[in-house]
């Protein structure tokens, strides 16, 4: 016997998690270009902190904290309206951006980005929160090619 909850319950709960999201980003990102700056610097970390830290080191909270940022900064995003396509287009030309800064103001980047993703997550509900990190965490697995 399956237990799945019906899908117009998990669709109704789903717009109850983004209407609450929403409601709790106040601390949300200026711009979608900035956002896609902050995405791509953190995904640039994140990266490089996975490949350099086994599972279960000092650094996994760290990791962890850097991939929760960059998702609070999507969601806020994505409930403000930017969709997938578009997202992707801006990602992409801010990755590209981002390999071409000097390591100094990468670093830079990367340490105000991740400022301002911690904000947004601890700005954000117990529920939320819950929601970032499980993400978060399937993020890291794949990261890790698990």
């Amino acid at each position: 016997m399956s237990l799945r909850p019906p899908a117009a319950f998990i669709a109704c709960f789903a717009s109850a998690w983004l209407t609450a999201f929403a409601a709790s980003a106040q601390a949300a990102p200026a711009t979608a270009p900035h956002a896609a700056a902050c995405v791509a610097a953190l995904k640039a970390r994140e990266a490089s902190m996975a490949a350099s830290s086994p599972p279960g080191t000092p650094a996994e909270p760290e990791l962890l904290s850097v991939v929760q940022g960059g998702i609070a900064i999507i969601g806020t995003q994505y409930l403000a309206g930017l969709r997938e396509a578009e997202a992707r287009q801006m990602l992409d030309a801010a990755e590209h951006e981002f390999q071409s800064l000097p390591p100094p103001e990468a670093q830079a980047r990367q340490a105000a980005c991740q400022q301002e993703g911690s904000a947004l997550y601890r700005h954000a509900s117990a529920f939320e929160r819950m929601l970032i990190t499980r993400a978060a965490e399937r993020r890291i697995r794949r990261l890790r090619g698990g």
